[in-house]
């Protein structure tokens, strides 16, 4: 069946003539084709979906396809059919749009045409753009895809039963050219933007489907090319909404699908009801040359930006009494009184008309300041940073550069009534730079108390956003990393975990919230859940509730399955997070050897992503914190042997990611805990020069840090950990005068931290017996 997946390249209206020509004299197979094509043409149910049109030979339903209960036919054709199916688990009410290819007419062709669809789908991430959950083979290989189910109407169908203004036909207009936009930035044309391609629900939620013939746009492509295959390519399209340049055979381009895009305008918004403006936007949009169209899909939403701000729209091009008629509907109170001051002065027009240019030049030339300063910022922290980063001896450049940007988006926050997109951006970027100063496993400036005080910033402004918009779905998202970050801030460098669950809380129940409001964002808010329970797991590790962890653990990853591993997009990652944890927990209740099996897999599934990314940074810590706890667990089990040779690989890791930034504040810290790893197995092994060589160096590198961090407890407590082990040490070596002072030492830290006297404190109640213990040996 290759002749009639070739025809579907073919517009409808020569694809019957090209089936004869093409079918080698084959009358019976040409026949075949074209009553599979006249099906197709002819059923009233059929998805536009890639092709799939009606047989005469109903298929039989299967009862399942992957994770789904098929529950309905939707649309069925002679390339196969379209279900409606329901989640076979019970987990969630989940209803999608399940595609099948049937086996009868299966060639490389159209698996391959059906496959790209897929693929196609699977790299897009838009909530106007319908969503691809999962796909695969049924058992006799035909292909399937299980898609978001749109139930709605066409574009067109929708606006005009709902008797839509213009304004509403518009906002309708501008959601699909963000879905097209957006498809373009990854490097994929539609080339099919139809009227039944572009549906609404009965929400008003545009969707754009039907990725069927759409294509990557290779940029560098520059080679040759099969000359049929660029041809059947070429002539994807349906009449009367593809560029002009297509029906000659020129290969489509964005420019082919911002053409669509205004027929498609001009038909929602039709002639009568068309202003001079509208007008004008769809004759730039539909221009029969390329070179004289919007040059980009983010054009043309700037021009229908201008027209719904009453600014000048560029496709007008006209002149100042054009511009002048634009300022005065924009500006009409202020400038009728103008007008009456200046009534009777017969140069007063003229030079109103001049003023009025300059100062609208001004303003343009300010806005589109404006914004070139907020693009900038925003590459400056998001893509640029990471890249100088990685440039040795640039500490001092980087934080000029986060202090540039911050003291940017102060100036813009003083802003009460700042508008929405603003108020995110700012958001946003605050969050970014709370990363860069002082994040937590990540690279970062060591400033743990800008950090933090930006992340009160970022959830300041995003609180006025959503106090306007509860469902703002980005607004959600960027909130809960928000809440999750100061939940992890404030456990890790503020020691206190009580604000840390009061912000853990927040976290959960914002990605639930937003997680149960579906469509694209599902996964977004998934991972923040999950991830935010990792954070609940660390705060009762640092409250010491290990038998709690122990059974949350336990259970969330019983949870973890590899249905879930989909829906996260990264659930093996999720699943080596808290394997970890898990050893950790059971380590604490000594239950070493049933830690071993947990650390095992996590490990692997390690060391499995270095191979692929050697340098990640992520991987590389995440790594090396497994190793060392195996290293502990192997040293309560009694073979030192092996727990010294993990820790050795754990110390010699944290060294090299240490050597690759040595601004980093992450490195040192890294292999000082790694040196109090060893230092730990050689005091179980009585290699007692060994043990204090490694516990100076840690010892060391925690001075450091307290040096250049004096007011950030995470660094002092780390430090006296440090001392008190290695105060024990000296004890044990017959060494009292330097064991005592390291216990003074300690003592002054113990103040500052608050972990002496009565009153809730942060340390451990191990940390402490140990340092009392020390203490009382130090006492005349």
């Amino acid at each position: 069946m290759a002749l009639l997946a070739l025809s579907l390249d073919y517009a409808s209206d020569v694809r019957a003539d090209w089936v004869r020509k093409n079918s080698g004299g084959d009358t019976a197979l040409a026949k075949r084709v074209l009553d599979l094509l006249a099906a197709d043409a002819s059923s009233e149910t059929a998805l536009r979906t890639g092709g799939a049109g009606h047989d005469a030979a109903d298929p039989i339903a299967p009862e399942r396809v992957g994770a789904y209960r098929i529950t309905g036919l939707i649309g069925q054709g002679g390339m196969g059919a379209v279900y409606r199916g329901e989640r076979a688990t019970n987990d969630f009410d989940h209803t999608a749009a399940i595609k099948v290819v049937r086996p009868g007419v299966l060639s490389d062709t159209l698996v391959e045409r059906f496959q790209r669809e897929r693929q196609i789908l699977a790299t897009l991430n838009h909530p106007n753009i319908a969503r691809l959950y999962d796909g695969g083979q049924m058992i006799d290989g035909s292909p399937y895809m299980v898609m978001e189910y749109v139930e709605g109407r066409s574009i067109i169908d929708w606006a005009n039963d709902n008797n839509s203004t213009t304004t509403q036909r518009l906002t309708l207009f501008r959601d699909l050219c963000g879905a097209v936009s957006y498809a373009h930035q990854n490097l994929i044309i539609h080339r099919d933007i139809t009227p039944s391609n572009v549906m609404v629900t009965d929400e008003g939620n545009v969707k754009l489907i039907d990725f069927g013939i759409a294509k990557p746009h290779d940029v560098h492509d520059g080679g040759t090319t099969d000359a049929a295959s660029d041809s059947l390519a070429s002539l994807s399209f349906t009449p009367g909404y593809a560029a002009p340049e297509r029906t000659t055979g020129a290969p489509a381009n964005t420019l082919s699908d911002v053409f669509s895009l205004g027929r498609i305008l001009g038909v929602l918004i039709d002639v009568p009801n068309q202003t001079e403006d509208i007008a004008a936007i769809i004759g730039r949009a539909t221009a029969n040359d390329p070179a004289a169209r919007y040059q980009s899909v983010a054009a043309l939403v700037s021009d229908l930006d201008n027209l719904a701000g009453g600014f000048p729209v560029k496709a007008r091009e006209g002149g100042a009494g054009y511009q002048f008629g634009k300022f005065f509907a924009r500006r009409k109170l202020a400038v009728t009184f103008g007008s009456l001051a200046f009534l009777g002065l017969a140069g007063g027009l003229a030079t109103t008309l001049f003023q009025y240019q300059r100062a609208e030049a001004a303003l343009m030339r300010a806005e589109a300041r404006f914004d070139q300063a907020r693009a900038l910022s925003n590459s400056l922290i998001f893509d640029f940073y990471d890249d100088f980063a990685r440039i040795s001896g640039t500490l001092q450049s980087r934080k000029d550069l986060a202090d540039l940007v911050r003291t940017y988006i102060q100036d813009l926050a003083v802003d009460p009534s700042a508008p929405d997109d603003l108020l995110l951006d700012i958001g946003s970027m605050s969050l970014r730079l709370s990363d860069i100063y002082g994040g937590v496993g990540v690279a970062n400036l060591g400033e743990t108390e800008r950090a933090y005080a930006l992340l009160l910033d970022a959830e300041d402004k995003l609180q006025t956003l959503l106090a306007r918009n509860p469902d703002n779905t980005e607004a959600l998202a960027q909130m809960a990393m928000v809440k999750r970050m100061l939940a992890v801030q404030s456990l890790n460098y503020k020691g206190d975990p009580v604000a840390a669950a009061r912000y853990n809380a927040d976290t959960l129940a914002l990605a639930s919230r937003g997680a149960a409001l579906g469509g694209d964002t599902e996964r977004t808010f998934l991972r923040h859940f999950w991830s935010a329970r990792t954070d609940n797991l660390k705060i009762l590790s640092e409250l010491e509730n290990y038998e709690e962890a122990l059974a949350s653990v336990q259970q969330w990853r019983s949870e973890l399955t590899p249905e879930m591993f989909d829906r996260l997009g990264g659930g093996e990652e999720m699943a080596a997070y808290m394997s970890v944890q898990e050893s950790e927990f059971l380590f604490e209740l000594g239950r070493f050897s049933e830690a071993v099996p947990s650390l095992q897999y996590a490990i692997g599934y390690r060391e499995a992503k270095l191979a692929e990314m050697p340098e990640n940074y992520y991987q590389q810590t995440q790594f090396m914190t497994a190793i060392a706890a195996l290293s502990r667990v192997y040293r309560e089990t009694g073979d030192v042997n092996l727990s010294r040779a993990f820790a050795e690989r754990a110390v010699s890791l944290a060294r090299a990611i240490m050597d690759a930034d040595a601004e980093d504040a992450g490195g040192p810290e890294g292999l000082a805990s790694m040196l109090d790893t060893l230092t730990r197995v050689e005091r179980a092994a009585g290699n007692w020069s060994a043990a204090i060589s490694a516990s100076d160096e840690a010892i060391e590198l925690n001075r450091q840090l307290v040096s250049q961090f004096p007011d950030t407890p995470f660094y002092q407590e780390k430090l006296l950990q440090a001392l008190v082990l290695n105060a024990q040490l000296s004890l044990e070596t017959e060494r009292r005068a330097a064991a005592c002072a390291d216990a003074t030492e300690a003592e002054q830290l113990m103040k500052v931290l608050g972990g002496l006297g009565s009153g809730e404190n942060s340390l451990g109640s191990g940390l402490i017996g140990d340092f009392q213990e020390v203490q009382a040996k130090c006492l005349p």
